[in-house]
């Protein structure tokens, strides 16, 4: 009797085990339709191209800088200037894979149509990164909180302009795999694939909190002989609310970010942990 009612126990919990795998197999799609549903009715904007830089400098065991510069242009020829920026921020490393940041970024919006050269936009930022591998994937996440002051156009003259506060808040989370394995002599390949999603709240933050998400996907090239330098090419579709226009809009973007790690470290290093390249 007691092998009965063991086994019927255990029929019975595996049998609970299929019917929540089975709900949340079955509500996924619809997760999927609720998130993507906004999006459908969007309008496709001119398609931009992303320049960065990126450095990293680990100067002791625990702590590392981080500077980015960026350029945005929707046109190659000729260049059509879209955006400029600058960031930089302190790293604190832990021996768990934890990374805590804070920093400051300046972003400059080109205005073209107005008599104003670009809107100016500063930002203070903390930022909480968590790394860990699942098999031969490394997989990160990133939580940003962000304090942005903002200059904005008044109405659709654009002569006046005022500046606004918002908070920004931003979850990222990027895989990276080994393409192929080569020695040092040849070049390195990994892909990449990352989502972002950007929320804000405060008194100008238009009609709705969402603000834009970004999903990415592409290759990580290490040249020979040189492991501290790497080029990332990625396609990047980006949705993205306006909110002085009321629209949400869809943007192809390419990107093209060179990637610069460097250690000054002298001493004995005792965090080992590895430093993965994050697209921002």
């Amino acid at each position: 009797m007691q092998i009965n009612n063991f086994a019927a126990a255990v029929e019975a919990k595996n049998l609970k085990s299929t019917i929540i795998k089975s709900d949340w197999r079955k509500f996924f799609p619809f997760f999927m339709l609720v998130f993507l549903g906004n999006p459908v009715q969007a309008q496709f904007a001119k398609p931009q191209w992303w320049f960065t830089f990126n450095q990293t400098g680990r100067f002791e065991d625990r702590w590392s800088y981080g500077l980015d510069l960026n350029y945005r242009t929707t046109g190659l020829i000729p260049l059509n200037s879209s955006l400029t920026a600058a960031r930089a921020g302190l790293n604190y490393h832990t021996n768990t894979g934890f990374r805590v940041t804070g920093g400051y970024a300046w972003f400059g919006t080109y205005a073209p149509e107005a008599e104003q050269t670009y809107l100016n936009e500063n930002r203070i930022y903390q930022q909480l990164q968590y790394y860990h591998k699942r098999g031969d994937i490394n997989i990160v996440h990133r939580l940003r909180i962000e304090q942005r002051w903002r200059e904005q156009f008044i109405n659709e003259t654009l002569e006046e302009t005022i500046s606004t506060f918002t908070n920004r808040y931003r979850y990222l989370i990027q895989f990276d795999g080994t393409i192929t394995d080569y020695p040092e002599s040849k070049i390195g390949l990994r892909w990449q694939l990352a989502n972002e999603f950007f929320i804000h709240n405060k008194e100008e933050v238009g009609y709705m909190l969402f603000d834009q998400n970004r999903t990415l996907a592409g290759v990580l090239i290490s040249p020979p002989g040189n492991a501290n330098l790497s080029v990332a090419l990625l396609y990047q579709l980006i949705v993205q609310q306006q909110p002085f226009l009321r629209e949400t809009f869809l943007i192809n973007s390419f990107r093209v970010t060179v990637f610069q790690t460097l250690d000054f470290r002298k001493k004995k290093k005792t965090i080992m942990v590895e430093e993965i390249l994050v697209i921002d």
